[in-house]
């Protein structure tokens, strides 16, 4: 497992915004998240999927597409939390 970062919002429509770490400008490609790598959290419960990877080369955001099985309000317990990549 790999750290993708910290969760800092919910999403309309099941999805989480999360703050990327470990990622920069000199990061090599093949160390970047890809889209559709499963998301998981501390209890390595999948939650999601990659969806897209936005903002500027410094400080990316993550957006991740939760699964259907959770509910929107579940999501809510993840603001704060640490995801990662499998």
């Amino acid at each position: 497992m790999k750290r993708l970062g910290t969760v800092v919002q919910t999403v309309a429509h099941n999805g989480l915004l999360v703050r990327g770490e470990n990622i920069g400008p000199d990061t090599p490609l093949n160390n970047l998240p890809r889209i559709n790598l499963f998301v998981v959290d501390k209890s390595v419960r999948r939650i999601g999927k990659v969806n897209g990877v936005i903002g500027s080369v410094n400080s990316p955001y993550i957006s991740i597409k939760v699964m259907g099985d959770i509910s929107p309000s579940d999501l809510r317990k993840y603001l704060n939390e640490k995801v990662y990549v499998k």
